[in-house]
Order: C-alpha cells, then sequence, then structure tokens
C-alpha cells in the first residue's frame, strides 16, 4: 500500500490562498491532482492541511472533488503527516510526499520516483531536496516507508525536523538514503512561492495544447529552447522556507 500525502494550506505567507488561486482556468491544486491522478504506483491520495479556519475553503474544495483530506496541526507538519497515515484506507507500507505548491508536477515522476524507492530497498529516495546536485524544484517527490515516518515522529525535536517533514528521517544516519534525477538537464525553480512564479507556471501550461499531458522533460525542452521565460521568476528562491528554518532553528519538544 502506497499512500500519497499532499501537504497544503492556505495560509502561506508569502502567497496567501495560493492552493486555490486560479490558474489557467483551474485552481492550482486541482491542476496537481489531475496530474498525478494517473499514477500506476500510488494506492490513495490524501491532502494534509490544517485545522485552521482558512483551511475550510480548502477541505470543502476536497469533499467536492472526493479527494480525502485529513486536517491537523498548522506548524506541526510531520505530526500532521503521520495521523494522516493513519486515516488511509488501508495503513500503508509506502508514504510518498509532494508539496501543493508544485502545480506542473506529473504521475511519470512520480511513479519514477516509487520504482526507484522500491528498486533500490532503501528507506527513502526522492528527486530532489538534496542541494546542490539534487533538485527538480517544482517536482519534487520523496517516498520513504511508513515505519522511518513513524520513527522520525517519535525522535525529532527541531523545529525544522518538525515543519519540514524529512530532514530526521535525511540527516539523522539511521536511514539508507537514494536520490536521482528524472532528467539530469532540470535546473529550474518552478515551485509556486510567489505571484512571480504563479505566472510562471500559468504560462507553462499555456505554452501545451493539453494541460495534462506534459512531463518534466517536456517543460526542459520548453525552457531550455526559450530561455527568456524564465526571467518571469527569475528573483524567487528554492527552498527559502527551509533556509530560514534552519536560521531560526530551535528545540520544540523534550
Amino acid at each position: 500500500m502506497t499512500c500519497a500525502i499532499i501537504q497544503a494550506r492556505m495560509g502561506s505567507t508569502r502567497l496567501p490562498g495560493k492552493v486555490l488561486r486560479d490558474m489557467a482556468g483551474k485552481p492550482l491544486i486541482g491542476h496537481l491532482m489531475d496530474r498525478l491522478r494517473p499514477s500506476k504506483l500510488v494506492d490513495q491520495f490524501i491532502v494534509a492541511t490544517t485545522d485552521n479556519p482558512e483551511d475550510d475553503a480548502l477541505a470543502s474544495w476536497c469533499a467536492s472533488h472526493g479527494i480525502a483530506c485529513f486536517r491537523g496541526s498548522d506548524w506541526d507538519v510531520l505530526d500532521r503527516f503521520y495521523r494522516a497515515c493513519l486515516t488511509a484506507v488501508q495503513q500503508p507500507l509506502h508514504v510518498v510526499r509532494i508539496c501543493c505548491d508544485n502545480p506542473l508536477h506529473h504521475h511519470r515522476v512520480l511513479d519514477f520516483v516509487i520504482a526507484g524507492y522500491l528498486r533500490m530497498g532503501v528507506d527513502y529516495a526522492s528527486n530532489s531536496n538534496f542541494e546542490p546536485d539534487y533538485l527538480e524544484d517544482g517536482f519534487d517527490t520523496e517516498v520513504f516507508s511508513y515505519t522511518a515516518l513513524e520513527r522520525a515522529w517519535r525522535e525529532s525535536r527541531m523545529l525544522s525536523q518538525r515543519e519540514h517533514v524529512t530532514p530526521y528521517i535525511k540527516n539523522s544516519g539511521h536511514f539508507s538514503c537514494y536520490w536521482r534525477k528524472y532528467d539530469t538537464r532540470y535546473t529550474f525553480k518552478l515551485s509556486v512561492d510567489t505571484e512571480d512564479d504563479l505566472r510562471m507556471a500559468e504560462q507553462i501550461i499555456r505554452s501545451f495544447a493539453d494541460p495534462l499531458s506534459f512531463g518534466l522533460e517536456d517543460v526542459t525542452d520548453l525552457l531550455l529552447t526559450h530561455p527568456g521565460m524564465l526571467e518571469a521568476n527569475k528573483d524567487s528562491k528554492i527552498n527559502e522556507g527551509y533556509a530560514r528554518s534552519i536560521k531560526e532553528d530551535r528545540q520544540v519538544y523534550d
């Protein structure tokens, strides 16, 4: 059983309400879900949001589209992930982490990372989130065992570990980890954190006749042949939120 948890909330500090912002005629989360649903290796998707009032609208959107939704802690996202897994139709053996600010994500990338994780027999695998060599921002996929998630949930003490779910799994030395990019040519910043990022993603979507079929390799081809498009969000930074968490890190549990 493989469960994909989509991390989403309306309370983004840099772009409030972004998950339901319209982008090429559809909310950002709608693009993401429609592009991930054809996955052959995910058994269930769950949107994990907060129990804050501003996320009522997101929970309602999920309900109206038949998508499972779990609501939990705002700041302790690791706890939210762990408890979301407990609501799955069957206890998962494998857990996938996807952030909702990746509307261009694609099921082929998702299945590529899951397949690599299963093939290598590791505790954790990703195509991104390991600077500087492994970054496919906007298509970030992390896969880890439920047992690794459970141990991280029990043992993580630092704010950065709780806010960003996987640092303990990646950095504690207790788990076997594997990284491999889907396309080694990819060097772009395409997660949506700002208005410029949103415009950039919409411009990419409108560049293709079918908003669902194009994949990471197609986006790479597009941006390598039309480098001027990269001006749209040239000032946006990758993993700015995590860098801030590290700078302000502190112990939150004894």
